[in-house]
């Protein structure tokens, strides 16, 4: 595989002498602080993240692609392609073609959202995102403003964490992923389930749905305030999996039929950004609507419609409720960069009343109600810096704490060490399932 990457790495290289390509590889290892329920039977891997950037004729050519390979876990690997794209541009006009990050909504990455763009999904605590695949054209009228447009008739899920059924189980090579249970108590004994997936269609059922948006951005000061609005229509970033469920024959197991389902939904807000003297601050309002329609030619069902469509699925063993309640965010940033260290703080208020716990089948309860955070990251010198994030929710008193140190060797290799600590006491927090997840890690990485 790496073979295969250089040598095709060389050759986009060779079209073009502006072109380069470049990236690091690294061994990375993990301990566990505690002994978690669901845990995998590996605690290393091996990492390539390849990066190619250059330019043919008038068109410019970025592309970028993360893989994992688990060295004690049969091999398994897994693989993330967060954008590949061409785009032509001059003073005005910008037109892209690929797979690409979608800058909408800048506080999005800070607090792990995935509404706009899809997380990457490798590490639980991550800010990598993925792009969405598709068309978008820039176009600025006038020197303070500018309409974006989004258009896409294909659709590429979020690809971690990588689920696997097989024998009538749900496994994954990321323990950072919440599974269905392996058992359900019936007449008070625990009764295993045996999982089957019903296979979809691929083209037809997954990858061939639309997507339409569009962005109208009004800025002043030389670009340093910025007023903005968005419309985005597409199917969400992960596949919902409803599940219908009947007693064995031989009354000793549960049989689970799962079906994959892609579902719209409509996300529209507004941003306001504005510099000052160091200091970028940003605020937003955003709403998340998955019952959302946009015409017939984008046509899905509303909540009324559930139940009748098998969206929902409750039984004496277990319930698929997923979750179709619209949510609204409120948030605000605050990013200082003053070379030595940078600062960030950070604020996000749910303002729906979303209730709803986590259901049996990868639904997931909302991850901030009333949230603060605060990131810092200190350059001792050229070669060594420490981060410490702190993320603290007011209403359910989730802690979630990510610190690490860096230090880089002769400019072509690094040393990483860090620790992720999460603490909810709240059962029907979403972090409730990760709270047995603590752990230490370290790298060794080597640039290119």
């Amino acid at each position: 595989m790496l073979r295969k990457l250089t040598i095709f790495g060389l050759l986009l290289a060779t079209v073009n002498s502006n072109a380069y390509l470049k990236g690091d590889f690294s061994y990375e290892k993990f301990q566990r602080l505690n002994n978690p329920e669901t845990k995998s039977d590996f605690d290393d891997w091996t990492a390539l993240n390849l990066s190619y950037d250059g330019s043919l004729a008038n068109s410019h050519t970025y592309a970028e692609t993360d893989l994992r390979f688990y060295i004690n876990n049969n091999r398994q690997l897994n693989y993330s392609l967060p954008q590949a794209y061409m785009e032509w541009k001059d003073r005005d006009r910008r037109l892209s073609v690929g797979r690409q990050l979608l800058n909408w909504n800048e506080n999005e990455t800070y607090w792990l959202l995935d509404t706009v763009n899809p997380n990457q999904g490798m590490y639980l605590l991550s800010e990598k995102k993925e792009g969405l695949t598709g068309l978008q054209y820039d176009h600025r009228f006038h020197d303070n403003f500018t309409v974006s447009i989004f258009f896409s008739y294909f659709n590429v899920p979020a690809l971690n964490p990588a689920l696997t059924i097989k024998d009538g189980e749900v496994t994954s090579s990321s323990e950072w992923v919440r599974l269905p249970p392996k058992a359900v108590p019936l007449e008070d004994k625990l009764v295993p389930l045996y999982i089957e997936i019903n296979q979809p269609d691929i083209a037809r059922d997954i990858v061939l749905k639309k997507s339409l948006g569009i962005r109208q951005a009004f800025s002043w000061d030389r670009n340093r305030g910025e007023l903005s609005s968005y419309l985005l229509y597409k199917p969400e970033n992960k596949l919902r999996m409803n599940a219908e469920a009947y007693m064995n024959e031989d009354l000793e197991k549960i049989n689970v039929i799962a079906s994959p389902i892609v579902n719209h939904h409509m996300i529209y807000g507004m941003q306001y950004k504005q510099r000052l003297g160091q200091v970028k601050f940003i605020a937003g309002f955003d709403i998340n609507d998955p019952n959302a329609k946009l015409g017939d030619d984008f046509k899905i069902l509303d909540a009324g419609q559930l139940k009748e469509n098998n969206k929902v699925f409750e039984s004496e063993y277990f319930t698929v409720k997923p979750n179709y309640e619209r949510e609204s965010y409120f948030h605000t940033s605050a990013n200082i960069n003053r070379g030595s260290y940078m600062l960030s703080l950070n604020y996000i208020k749910l303002l729906t009343d979303n209730e709803r716990g986590s259901d049996d089948f990868f639904s997931d309860t909302v991850k901030w109600k009333n949230t603060v955070g605060a990131r810092v990251r200190y350059y001792f010198d050229d070669f060594f810096n420490v981060m410490v994030d702190l993320k603290y929710d007011l209403t359910r008193r989730d802690n979630i704490l990510k610190a690490e140190a860096n230090y880089m060797l002769f400019k072509k290799a690094s040393i990483n060490i860090g620790m992720e600590l999460i603490k909810a006491p709240d059962e029907n927090s979403y972090w409730a399932a990760y709270r047995a997840n603590d752990a230490v890690y370290s790298s060794l990485k080597f640039l290119f």
